[in-house]
């Protein structure tokens, strides 16, 4: 037989061409193998030039015929589709397959979750291994499928954020967490203080507490060039937080936690349908996220007393309050600055 033309710019399959070149190599005639397949000369001429799309029954058919398995087929099918997909989403955004992938920091992506490329020498490929690590099937569904929907900040990379929320989720996939109560909250902001008193950070001992008191926890590098801060979120009625590694001193780690915590009290409905994310200098802070930062502050040194003490500040070490903490609150308030001794001394650099 001889092979026929294919326009492959309009195929509905790809696996049609590998199976002409099939036929021609066995010297086996379209209407002997169309009998054999159980099908007409004219469709599976239309499967040959990729006219039509391959039925699972056909695939069945072409695999117990030829003796080609059917996960091959389905492969390439899947293949075909996805590259489909991609190129439409490309085209409809005037982006390259490099562009579109560097958007991901690949490389980085690569290195620092450990994601692993099938063919790191075809971007289609590497786009593909993106999508399956963060579970979706369509560029167009990134932000809804990761429940950002509560993510509006115009001076971060969605792309980035999106490959963070979804290392954070695989992070807490292995949890034993336990009933979650609203009083669990209050437990936890105690043991914070605790830990901030006793200028300790124990991140293995941070998630066991937070796990123990229902809530996942993941503190997580995110990729550069990403200003997220924290997230909340709620799975199957659990909450869930995450923190990245940007903070530096015990008070702004244990901030972003009473942050994460406040939406936690105030906010739970509200993450059932997407992540409250939290950016850092966020010009266009909702009034959530004010909210939230607002009962951090408070809980970490009640402002009916903060309002009282902090002119004397100076005579920090008479006062009965969590050190690291009280300085915070003085340098955003901007009564201290942040490059001052008393803020350097009382919220020393953690060892992460």
């Amino acid at each position: 037989m001889t092979l026929l033309l294919i326009n492959s710019d309009f195929m509905m399959n790809k696996f049609g061409r590998e199976l002409g070149e099939f036929l021609e190599y066995k010297n086996i005639s379209i209407k002997e193998f169309a009998d054999r397949i159980n099908t007409t000369s004219k469709n599976l001429i239309d499967i040959i030039k990729g006219n039509v799309e391959l039925s699972q029954n056909m695939i069945y058919n072409i695999s117990f015929i030829t003796g080609i398995p059917v996960s091959y087929i389905e492969n390439t099918e899947q293949n075909y589709k996805m590259d489909k997909v991609i190129q439409n989403y490309l085209d409809e955004n005037h982006l390259s397959i490099r562009n579109y992938i560097n958007r991901f920091s690949y490389k980085e992506l690569a290195d620092e979750y450990h994601v692993k490329y099938r063919d790191a020498r075809n971007d289609y490929a590497i786009a593909k291994d993106i999508l399956k690590y963060l579970r979706i099937t369509n560029p167009n569904s990134l932000t809804k499928e990761n429940n950002v929907i509560f993510y509006k900040s115009k001076n971060d990379k969605p792309e980035l954020l999106a490959l963070w929320l979804e290392r954070c989720n695989r992070i807490i996939a292995d949890q034993k967490v336990e009933k979650y109560t609203k009083e669990n909250i209050n437990k936890l902001v105690e043991f914070i203080r605790m830990e901030a008193s006793n200028q300790s950070f124990d991140e293995n001992k941070l998630i066991m507490e937070f796990n123990k008191n229902g809530i996942f926890l993941a503190i997580q590098d995110d990729l550069k060039g990403t200003k997220v801060r924290g997230a909340f979120k709620v799975l199957n009625d659990k909450p869930a937080i995450y923190i990245t590694r940007k903070h530096k001193r015990y008070a702004d780690i244990y901030f972003a936690l009473l942050h994460e915590l406040a939406h936690c009290k105030s906010d739970y409905n509200r993450a059932k349908s997407g992540s409250i994310i939290t950016m850092l200098d966020d010009k266009e802070t909702e009034d959530y996220e004010i909210k939230a930062d607002m009962q951090a502050l408070d809980w970490m040194v009640p402002s009916k007393i903060y309002d009282i003490i902090k002119i004397n500040y100076k005579n920090i070490e008479e006062l009965d309050v969590v050190k690291s903490f009280f300085v915070y609150r003085l340098a955003r308030d901007k009564i201290i600055k942040y490059s001052d001794s008393l803020y350097q001394k009382y919220n020393p650099l953690v060892n992460i």
